[in-house]
Order: structure tokens, then C-alpha cells, then sequence
């Protein structure tokens, strides 16, 4: 089972087989924030001894140390989130053969792969890499993570989630890209989506897959500038319309599954 609600930054649990995420940052590549949305888009997976971090973009620089993550995992080589390594890593870096090449050039020393679709565990946490399509250049991945006592599905940018009910079926929540309410800014080129899916479509693809709860990080402007609490009874009416509780993530929430 999970928590029944996001709560507010502050100390965490440690008992064995506790599943606890941290919102370390919720905001998009974009030039706005607010005092909820300051920090690009990172997670911070908390279980027995482990702190692993998914992503971290360029405003984590010089932060990690603060972090202490044991390990970093990342869904793509963008900026926003992969910048922070630009110095180096203080943990292994784990990610697709494709990100790893694209960051060569940051001095990583442990850098190690995620095959594809294949079930890789981190410090006790099971890690299962989807291709998504967000980037010609930058392929990206959403990860499906567990543990006995949860799981639930990592997806900060996305345009198109490839079969979403395989992907999906049987996760606690999904916490996707919440760059826009309805409008769509997806293109196409070379046969590929680029860009970012609207949180109402990915909120269809929660429902085939009988996900009841969803959860959007990667803020965009609308979100980061606009009324806060206009933007989270928006979120929480579009999943009313799909069945879904549906909420928006801020910097410091924590989510617990037990």
C-alpha cells in the first residue's frame, strides 16, 4: 500500500522496507520559479540505507554534497537533468548506454548502464527502464521502480509513452511531466514525438492502465507563475474526469509507501 497523501517537506521515516520519496525539485527547464517550484526536477529515493537520486539537472551543482546520494540514476542527458554532474559525481551514475555516451565529457568515475526493459537493483531498489519519446537527441526513459512494499512509475518528460498499459499495469502512482494542463506541445519529426505530452493525455494513459493515483513534477510556466492553488484544483478536476486522484508536486513534498 502507499500513503494516502503527499505530505509537506520534513524528516522521513527509516524503519526496513519503508519506501519514501522525496521531491527535491519540481520545476521544468524554464526560466520562472516560484518559492514552491525553485529547483529543477529531482527525486530522492529513500529506502533501508539508501538515498538514490533520479536526475540532476544543472541548478544541483555544487549541491550534491547536502543530497548525499548512494547512488544517481538518470532518464536523459538533457541539462535540466543531468547538469549537476557537469563537476563530477560523488556515487555511481546510472543510465541508458545511449545518455552514458551522450556524457562523456563530464568526469563521472562510476558510470553504469540500465539495459533497456531488463529489471537492474540499486541498493535493494528495483529499477526497470521504458523508451519513451521525448528527444531525437536526447533519448530519454521512464523508469518503473519497487520494492515489496510499492512501486510506482518515473516520468518528468515525455511526449509519448509507448504502449502506456504495459508499462503501467499494476504501479502504485504514476508521477509524470506537468509541463502543461491541456494544451499539447508535441511535435512530430522523423516519425518521432518531441516534446512534452499535456498532463490530460497522460492522465488517459493512467486510466487504461487502471493507475488510480497521479502525481506531476517537472513543472512549466503556467504552473511555476500562475495561482497556486487555481493550478492544483485544475490538475485535481482533470483526473475527476478519468477517475484519478491527481495532484501537483512541490519542492519538499514527500511521498511514503508501507
Amino acid at each position: 500500500m502507499y500513503a494516502a497523501q503527499i505530505r509537506p517537506g520534513g524528516k522521513g521515516g527509516s524503519k526496513d522496507d519503508v519506501l519514501e520519496l522525496k521531491f527535491l525539485g519540481t520545476r521544468g527547464e524554464i526560466e520562472v520559479h516560484s518559492r514552491r517550484h525553485q529547483r529543477h526536477s529531482a527525486l530522492l529515493i529513500e529506502h533501508n540505507n539508501a538515498r538514490i537520486m533520479i536526475d540532476c539537472g544543472a541548478d544541483w551543482l555544487g549541491r550534491l554534497g547536502a543530497v548525499a546520494p548512494t547512488a544517481i540514476v538518470l532518464t536523459h542527458a538533457h541539462l535540466d537533468h543531468a547538469g549537476g554532474l557537469a563537476e563530477g559525481a560523488p556515487c555511481p551514475v546510472y543510465a541508458t548506454g545511449k545518455t552514458r555516451s551522450l556524457l562523456m565529457r563530464f568526469p563521472i568515475r562510476d558510470r553504469r548502464i540500465i539495459p533497456l526493459t531488463q529489471t537492474v537493483k540499486i541498493d535493494g531498489v528495483n529499477f526497470k527502464a521504458y523508451r519513451v519519446e521525448h528527444s531525437i537527441r536526447a533519448p530519454a526513459v521512464g523508469y518503473r521502480v519497487s520494492v515489496k512494499t510499492g512501486s510506482f512509475f518515473y516520468l518528468p518528460d515525455v511526449a509519448r509513452l509507448p504502449n502506456p498499459s504495459a508499462a503501467l499495469r499494476g504501479v502504485g502512482v504514476y508521477i509524470g511531466d506537468g509541463a502543461t494542463f491541456r494544451r499539447s506541445m508535441v511535435r512530430t519529426k522523423d516519425g518521432v514525438s518531441i516534446g512534452h505530452a499535456p498532463i490530460a493525455t497522460q492522465l488517459g494513459w493512467c486510466a487504461k492502465a487502471h493507475v488510480r493515483r497521479a502525481i506531476f513534477t517537472h513543472c512549466g510556466s503556467a504552473i511555476v507563475r500562475g495561482d497556486e492553488r487555481a493550478s492544483a484544483a485544475i490538475v485535481q478536476n482533470l483526473g475527476h474526469e478519468h477517475g484519478i486522484d491527481a495532484r501537483l508536486a512541490y519542492d519538499g513534498d514527500r511521498l511514503r509507501f508501507a
